[in-house]
């Protein structure tokens, strides 16, 4: 009798689950939706005055949520957000919404950007 429980017991430390048919949506466990944000989701522009290129855009996805860094440099660097309804010194960082539907900054959804800076 001790012997079946010992192979019983060694038998189920080897056995594992499997997720190998596991779905790809987001709403699967596992799968996080404020992961599922695309850089599509803000629109970059270059209209106002001293707009430039971002000087990167990077996306880490290694956190709880994804959280993507829009860098502005030089001379009195700026970024206008959503056309004109904010602006702030610098980079923006944004970080997925915990639905996945947009970038928010300081829970605002932030849809257009613009890096600006003296030249």
């Amino acid at each position: 009798m001790l012997p079946s429980l010992i192979t019983t017991g060694l038998l189920f430390l080897f056995i594992s689950p499997s997720d190998g048919c596991m779905r790809v949506t987001p709403s699967t466990p596992g799968i996080v939706a404020c992961k599922m944000c695309t850089d599509a989701m803000i629109t970059k522009t270059a209209n106002g005055n001293g707009a430039k290129p971002f000087d990167s855009d990077t996306t880490d996805s290694s956190g709880t949520c994804s959280v993507r860094t829009l860098v502005c440099t030089g001379e009195n660097a700026n970024v206008e957000l959503n056309n004109g309804e904010g602006q702030i010194a610098g980079s923006l960082v944004v970080t997925c919404k915990a639905d996945g539907s947009a970038w928010t900054y300081v829970g605002i959804d932030i849809t257009q950007a613009e890096c600006a800076a003296a030249p």
